[in-house]
């Protein structure tokens, strides 16, 4: 599946929900489920493939640390669950978030979420989910897609629970969060 079918697919599942994508991303997930139910196996295992492949993309120690300031902790299955949410984002979102994850601090569920004391922002484990729920609607069977190899999370690793480190590398989500002024000492 070629990246604009991909994203496309993403953006009308979005649309299906309003762009709120719901709690765990049970909205999302639904309507991705419905739209991706509507292929041919060859093209949901396909849509599943490219989705996996941009999760791990996103597999980054700079980008945890943003789930880890935007949930209030963030363990190894609540970072999966954080990744699907950038993709079910939709591609602004998403390549902003790998190109500077610090950008989250400008999207409109993290504001909120952290207006409403919500860590749920953007974590969508659901979502994650969709193609193998809607492959094994219209096949019976269980999804299954080759092995391949992921090389772990990349970049540097840091304190999360480090509030200065934190202030540092990611000073606008620092700032929305821990309540620390964003233009002191910002790179933004």
């Amino acid at each position: 599946m070629d990246s604009e079918r991909f994203w496309m697919l993403i953006e009308q599942a979005r649309t299906d929900v309003e762009g709120d994508i719901g709690e765990d991303g049970t909205g999302m997930a639904k309507a991705l489920t419905v739209r991706l139910a509507a292929l041919d196996l060859p093209e949901i295992a396909a849509f599943a493939a490219e989705f996996e492949r941009l999760r791990d993309a996103a597999d980054r120690y700079d980008v945890w640390g943003a789930a880890h300031l935007i949930g209030g902790g963030c363990s190894d299955d609540a970072f999966v669950d954080f990744r699907s949410g950038l993709v079910a984002a939709g591609r602004e979102w998403y390549g902003k978030a790998l190109a500077d994850p610090d950008a989250l601090a400008g999207h409109p569920s993290v504001v909120e979420a952290v207006e409403w004391d919500d860590d749920s922002a953007i974590f969508a484990e659901l979502v994650g989910y969709a193609a193998a729920d809607a492959f094994r609607e219209v096949a019976g069977a269980e999804l299954v897609l080759p092995e391949r190899a992921h090389p772990g999370t990349a970049g540097e690793r840091w304190d999360f629970d480090d509030d200065d480190q934190m202030r540092h590398r990611l000073p606008r989500l620092s700032a929305l969060v821990l309540g620390w002024p964003a233009n002191e000492g910002c790179r933004c």
